[in-house]
């Protein structure tokens, strides 16, 4: 290995890959700078005592292949079933490969798990992404559904020909009396802005295969037992109707603390408690970035060759020392976050209704 050097700002999933990817296929030594002292960014799993809480729901799926793969060389996909399978009668995609792994023998394995998210609205709970079946439909009673049902008939026949917000989007493929029911507040709640001020494009990003005719057609299949995976790449699916995924046994951080165990085993440099203050630039190009010793309080400056950052836009260029044009410093200042409340809650024992064999 050569001198050259890959300054990374921050060790969650997007730094850790590319300090991995560096390491596979160039020359150029990794060194990242973590603020935190953990491992993951927002796709971590806190170890409370002994028991793993995660931050958020992270699915392990995706329609790209590379990416797929990426993470199955990481941790393949179990080959047998685990305890839970067999107990809970789950019948799931296990991986034909020769040396695929036993869940109950190794902790380096992806699980085959189904996804469980839902939405409190009108005190009662919702699946979400939102689902057709008989739970949600007796939740919303019949004048509610008839109120949807018309609303979504006229959106077919009188659609908005321009669209120019998100609401327009999503009032064209789901009628205007569901976006106002689940879309409209659970999106402002999320993102911090009304949907009548986000551009159209986001929903074509985001939900772009989404509608009613296909959370239709999804339901259809769920009803006579076809709406669950196939096979583990599930390229026939939807997705936003995605409702299995892969997960690492010990929750989201399990894979960036391996990611991470790796890519100092093959050479490169993880600091943690080193936040990153500042950057410096000179001629067009960045010289280096100050960093500050969290436990020490000592800053110092670390030059490199490449500079990869992953931290907060807003924070990343109002960084740089001189040099940032005005108006791109006003924009950087007014960029907005949204922070979430993840709440543990811990148990003595847990129940499982046992299915028959």
């Amino acid at each position: 290995m050569n001198d050259k050097r890959a300054i990374i700002i921050g060790a969650g999933p997007a730094g850790l890959t590319a300090a991995f990817e560096l390491l596979e296929k160039s020359d150029v030594k990794p060194i990242i700078y973590e603020a935190s002292y953990e491992i993951g960014g927002i796709s971590k799993t806190v170890n409370y005592k002994n028991n793993r809480i995660d931050i958020g729901g992270h699915r392990f799926f995706s329609k790209s292949d590379r990416v797929m793969d990426w993470w199955r060389n990481i941790f393949p996909v179990q080959g047998s079933p685990s305890c839970d399978d067999k107990l809970l009668g789950r019948e799931i995609p296990l991986s034909t490969a020769p040396d695929a792994p036993d869940p109950e023998k190794t902790d380096k394995v992806m699980l085959w798990r189904s996804r469980v998210s839902r939405i409190l609205f009108l005190r009662k709970f919702f699946d979400y992404p939102i689902s057709l079946n008989f739970k949600m439909l007796s939740n919303l009673g019949l004048i509610k559904i008839f109120k949807i049902g018309t609303s979504y008939i006229k959106s077919i026949f009188f659609p908005i020909r321009t669209e120019k917000s998100l609401e327009d989007f999503m009032v064209n493929r789901f009628g205007r009396e569901l976006y106002r029911t689940f879309f409209s507040d659970y999106t402002e709640k999320v993102w911090g802005v009304p949907c009548d001020h986000i551009k159209p494009e986001w929903g074509a990003q985001r939900i772009k295969g989404l509608s009613i005719s296909k959370a239709l057609l999804d339901a259809v299949k769920n009803l006579f037992g076809r709406g669950g995976a196939d096979s583990i790449d599930q390229k026939d699916v939807e997705t936003t109707l995605i409702k299995q995924f892969m997960y690492p046994k010990y929750g989201p951080g399990q894979m960036w603390e391996e990611v991470a165990r790796l890519v100092q085993e093959a050479g490169g440099e993880i600091h943690m408690g080193r936040q990153v203050r500042g950057l410096r630039h000179r001629d067009g190009k960045i010289a280096g970035v100050d960093v500050k010793d969290a436990k020490t309080g000592e800053s110092y400056l670390v030059e490199g060759d490449y500079y990869i950052s992953t931290m907060p836009v807003k924070d990343l260029v109002l960084g740089f020392d001189t040099g940032v044009p005005g108006e791109v410093a006003d924009v950087a200042s007014e960029l907005m976050y949204r922070d979430f409340m993840t709440v543990g809650l811990l148990t003595k024992k847990l129940k499982i209704k046992t299915i028959p064999a």
